[in-house]
């Protein structure tokens, strides 16, 4: 074999192990980032402008995908990416905002 067709051999494996590359983080990517959803109490928002507030607050947090709250229920419903935001952040961020979050008690 020549020595430019040895080159040129040598040029297109590379290309063909960058392209495999870049598939495989941009698959990797999708795999690791997965919806999630949070249920969470707020004991204490009982009225529409407390749900406002709460609302806003977690609209602006990166990762949060939508946000539904029944107030009746004191339950704050979160839809989020889980490889921006954790569960925990989404509670501080409703914490900043004045309220208390009732964490659930976890049984083995």
């Amino acid at each position: 074999m020549s020595l430019n067709r040895e080159m040129e051999r040598k040029q297109k494996m590379r290309i063909k192990l960058a392209v495999a590359a870049a598939a495989l983080v941009l698959m990797n990517g999708e795999a690791i980032a997965k919806e999630a959803t949070a249920n969470i109490t707020v004991p204490k928002m009982d009225c529409d402008s407390c749900a406002v507030v709460i609302k806003r607050a977690l609209t602006k947090t990166a990762g949060v995908k939508s946000t539904a709250i029944d107030t009746d229920k004191r339950l704050v419903k979160v839809v989020y990416e889980d490889s921006a935001v954790s569960e925990a952040q989404l509670h501080q961020t409703i914490e900043k905002t004045g309220f208390e979050v009732k964490v659930p008690v976890k049984t083995k």
